[in-house]
Formats: C-alpha cells, structure tokens, sequence
C-alpha cells in the first residue's frame, strides 16, 4: 500500500481545479454566463452607484500613472507628464457610447482588432455589451466582453480615461464625443 502526503499547496491547486472544473459543468465562461474578472459584477456595481448617486472608480485598475504603461509610458516618462484622466462626461457636454458608424485612431494593432470587431454586428455586441450610456442609467461604469483562454470574460472598467492637452492619449474616435473605442482598450489593458 502507497501513501500519498498532500501538501497544503498541492490541496489547494487540486481543490481550485475541482472548482473550475465544477464552475465549467455549470456554464461558467459559456456564451450566457462569462467569468466576471477580478469577480467585478457589472450590474451590481453600477446598481450600487445609481442607489448612492455616484460614478464608478475602479479600485482594481486605478486611474494613476502606473496603469498607462510601463518603459516609455511609465509613470515618470515625458510621454505621461501632464496626463490628467477624465470622465468623457466631463470633457464634452454631448458624448455618446457608440455612434451608427464606427472610425477611430490609436494603435494599429488594438485599431486592427476593433476595426474587425465591427465587421460583424453580432460579435460586436458580444464584446461591446448594448446595455450601456452616458445617458441613461449612467454610473461611469462600463463593461466588455473578451473571449481568453476558452472562456469568456466579463472585464468592469470605470470611464476615467489618460487625456493630454484636453485630448485623449490612446485609442479615440475621429468624431471626438464616441468613446466605446477608448473604453475597451482600457478593459483590454486591465
């Protein structure tokens, strides 16, 4: 007869792998039931800012330098000097979620990605959920949808984005009051 010891962290790997497993037989990361990251739940967050007359701030991906970058677009480069973040609701009167047609400028990798996104309405709104606006129920909560590693992933990001001379730094749209584009790069690099 063999005896097998368990360490400690060998019986908290085998128990969080019962656990995925179990999540993944429920639909957990299916199509109607994404993993919510860092367990952020969208609408119970946005419900609790509409209760207490708030906007979002997002303690898991602060709106501080550290989160632009790093080497080049660290927090004390001359790249991020004089980054002030701002909620588009504070930037322009009239700012809208998405409009009809969809143009945008930033990295061309990420702008590649999004500009495929919108080539098929229906995995659009997968990724960018329609449920959300500046107007009605806005909590400066907004949220995406990513598929990774075989699963999809609900990512929470508040709408406090980098802006430089009034002008936001990475992804935006040419029209300038459209901001889902800037909002799912921030979900992306969270």
């Amino acid at each position: 007869m063999q005896i097998h010891i368990l360490t400690p962290s060998t019986m908290a790997a085998v128990a969080a792998k019962l656990s995925k497993e179990r999540a993944v037989a429920e639909g957990l990361g299916s199509n109607g039931k994404p993993v919510k990251y860092l367990n952020q739940d969208y609408k119970a967050l946005r419900d609790q800012c509409l209760q207490a007359g708030t906007l979002f701030k997002d303690e898991e991906f602060p709106a501080c330098p550290s989160a632009l970058g790093y080497r080049e677009l660290g927090p004390y480069s001359p790249k991020t000097q004089g980054v002030i973040w701002k909620r588009p609701t504070v930037r322009l009167y009239h700012c809208v979620f998405c409009l009809e047609t969809c143009t945008f400028s930033g990295d061309c990798w990420l702008l590649a990605a999004i500009a495929s996104l919108t080539l098929d309405q229906e995995i659009l709104d997968r990724v960018v959920p329609k449920d959300q606006s500046f107007q009605k129920d806005y909590a400066g909560i907004f949220h995406f949808q990513f598929w990774q590693f075989g699963e999809w992933v609900d990512v929470v990001v508040d709408d406090r984005l980098p802006t430089k001379n009034g002008v936001l730094v990475f992804v935006h749209s040419e029209e300038g009051n459209e901001f889902w584009s800037a909002l799912l790069e921030k979900a992306y690099a969270k």
